[in-house]
């Protein structure tokens, strides 16, 4: 009898205390989940929304000296949003990289346009063979460096399952999309644009951004376009850059745009090109009529020769219809951070052309 007893004694225990983890755990979870659903919702605030100036980044802090000189946004390039970047296995997500950059623009009163780059090695293994690889030459050949993912994933051909893309664009975007539930911890300042690729008819030896045809980017960019509005309908998409206004771009993206007009913004291009006077907007604007495409126009890479063409030049940019005009060197003639941060004189608060 007495056995007995203690038997049941030790059981009664064994449910108590399981009755009190279970419970412990609920709390704990339902906690967690309220912090996450009750974050306050985020939006980019107007100063910056209205500021017409950014550059083209190579690492957060760049951040700091684009806040000097009065610009407001960033385009890192290539950037950390690649698909193996961030889920280098399947179902596994690592946002480090990515929030560190979101942490140091907001620092710095700064906004990002993020570049998507549609690349896992695990998924393009599934269906692509070498081919889809770009050489050891290419600019952006994959790195680590001191424990960060440099340049692009080096197979690049179109995603073989767009269920695991969309599932990984889903996180993405909720993570940084401000709306208050899921957003990265201490979110500020969100991320509301969004580039889906880059250059992708671009196909040198030393650069190729992506390899295949213009029907499957048009294909990307459509899938990435509707995820990306499913996620966060407020959120704008801006289609790869076009590299610039010579007749095989023109070729290239025509037939992008004859099937798929699935962006807010257009975007363009100006690398030391004829066109100094509207950096390519005037041509680009007059293209875009042609296939019946009438949007905002960003110019989202522009570098130049020398100092004193900047500023009228980004004066003629805006008055040809160009909304943003991202620099690609805060000195003329030389890329990343400048020795004791001296910039280039003309840059400083060109931020006072922007229309008000």
């Amino acid at each position: 009898m007495k056995k007995e007893i203690k038997i049941s004694l030790i059981i009664i225990g064994v449910l108590v205390l399981a009755g009190i983890i279970i419970f412990v755990s609920y709390n704990l979870i339902q906690k967690e989940n309220s912090e996450v659903e009750n974050q306050s919702p985020v939006v980019i605030p107007s100063a910056i929304e209205s500021n017409c100036i950014g550059f083209v980044i190579g690492a957060p802090e760049e951040m700091q000296l684009i806040n000097e000189i009065g610009g407001a946004w960033a385009r890192p390039h290539p950037g950390p949003f690649a698909w193996q970047w961030i889920e280098s296995q399947k179902g596994n997500f690592d946002f480090s990289q990515t929030d560190e950059y979101v942490l140091e623009a907001q620092k710095n009163n700064i906004a990002i346009l993020g570049t998507i780059w549609p690349y896992a090695d695990w998924d393009q293994s599934s269906c692509h063979d070498s081919s889809c690889e770009v050489t050891e030459q290419d600019i952006f050949y994959p790195k680590n460096k001191l424990g960060f993912n440099e340049g692009i994933p080096a197979s690049r051909c179109i995603p073989c399952s767009f269920a695991d893309y969309d599932a990984f664009l889903t996180k993405l975007i909720e993570r940084y999309d401000g709306d208050g539930v899921e957003d990265m911890p201490d979110l500020e300042i969100p991320i509301k644009y969004w580039e889906v690729l880059n250059e992708p008819e671009m196909k040198g030896e030393d650069m190729t951004f992506f390899k295949g045809t213009s029907e499957e980017y048009a294909e990307i960019l459509k899938n990435t376009e509707e995820t990306i509005k499913t996620e966060c309908s407020d959120c704008k998409v801006l289609h790869g850059g076009m590299a610039g206004t010579a007749q095989y771009m023109q070729n290239y993206w025509k037939d992008i745009f004859s099937t798929s007009t699935d962006f807010d913004i257009a975007n363009i291009h100006y690398i030391r090109g004829d066109d100094l006077a509207t950096l390519n907007v005037n041509e680009f604007k007059s293209f875009l009529g042609e296939n019946n495409i009438n949007t905002q126009i960003w110019v989202t890479e522009a570098e130049y020769n020398s100092d004193n063409e900047i500023e009228n030049s980004v004066a003629g940019a805006l008055n040809a219809g160009a909304s943003k005009i991202f620099f690609t060197q805060f000195k003329v003639g030389q890329f990343g951070l400048p020795p004791n941060g001296e910039y280039s004189p003309s840059l400083k608060n060109i931020n006072s052309k922007c229309p008000n």
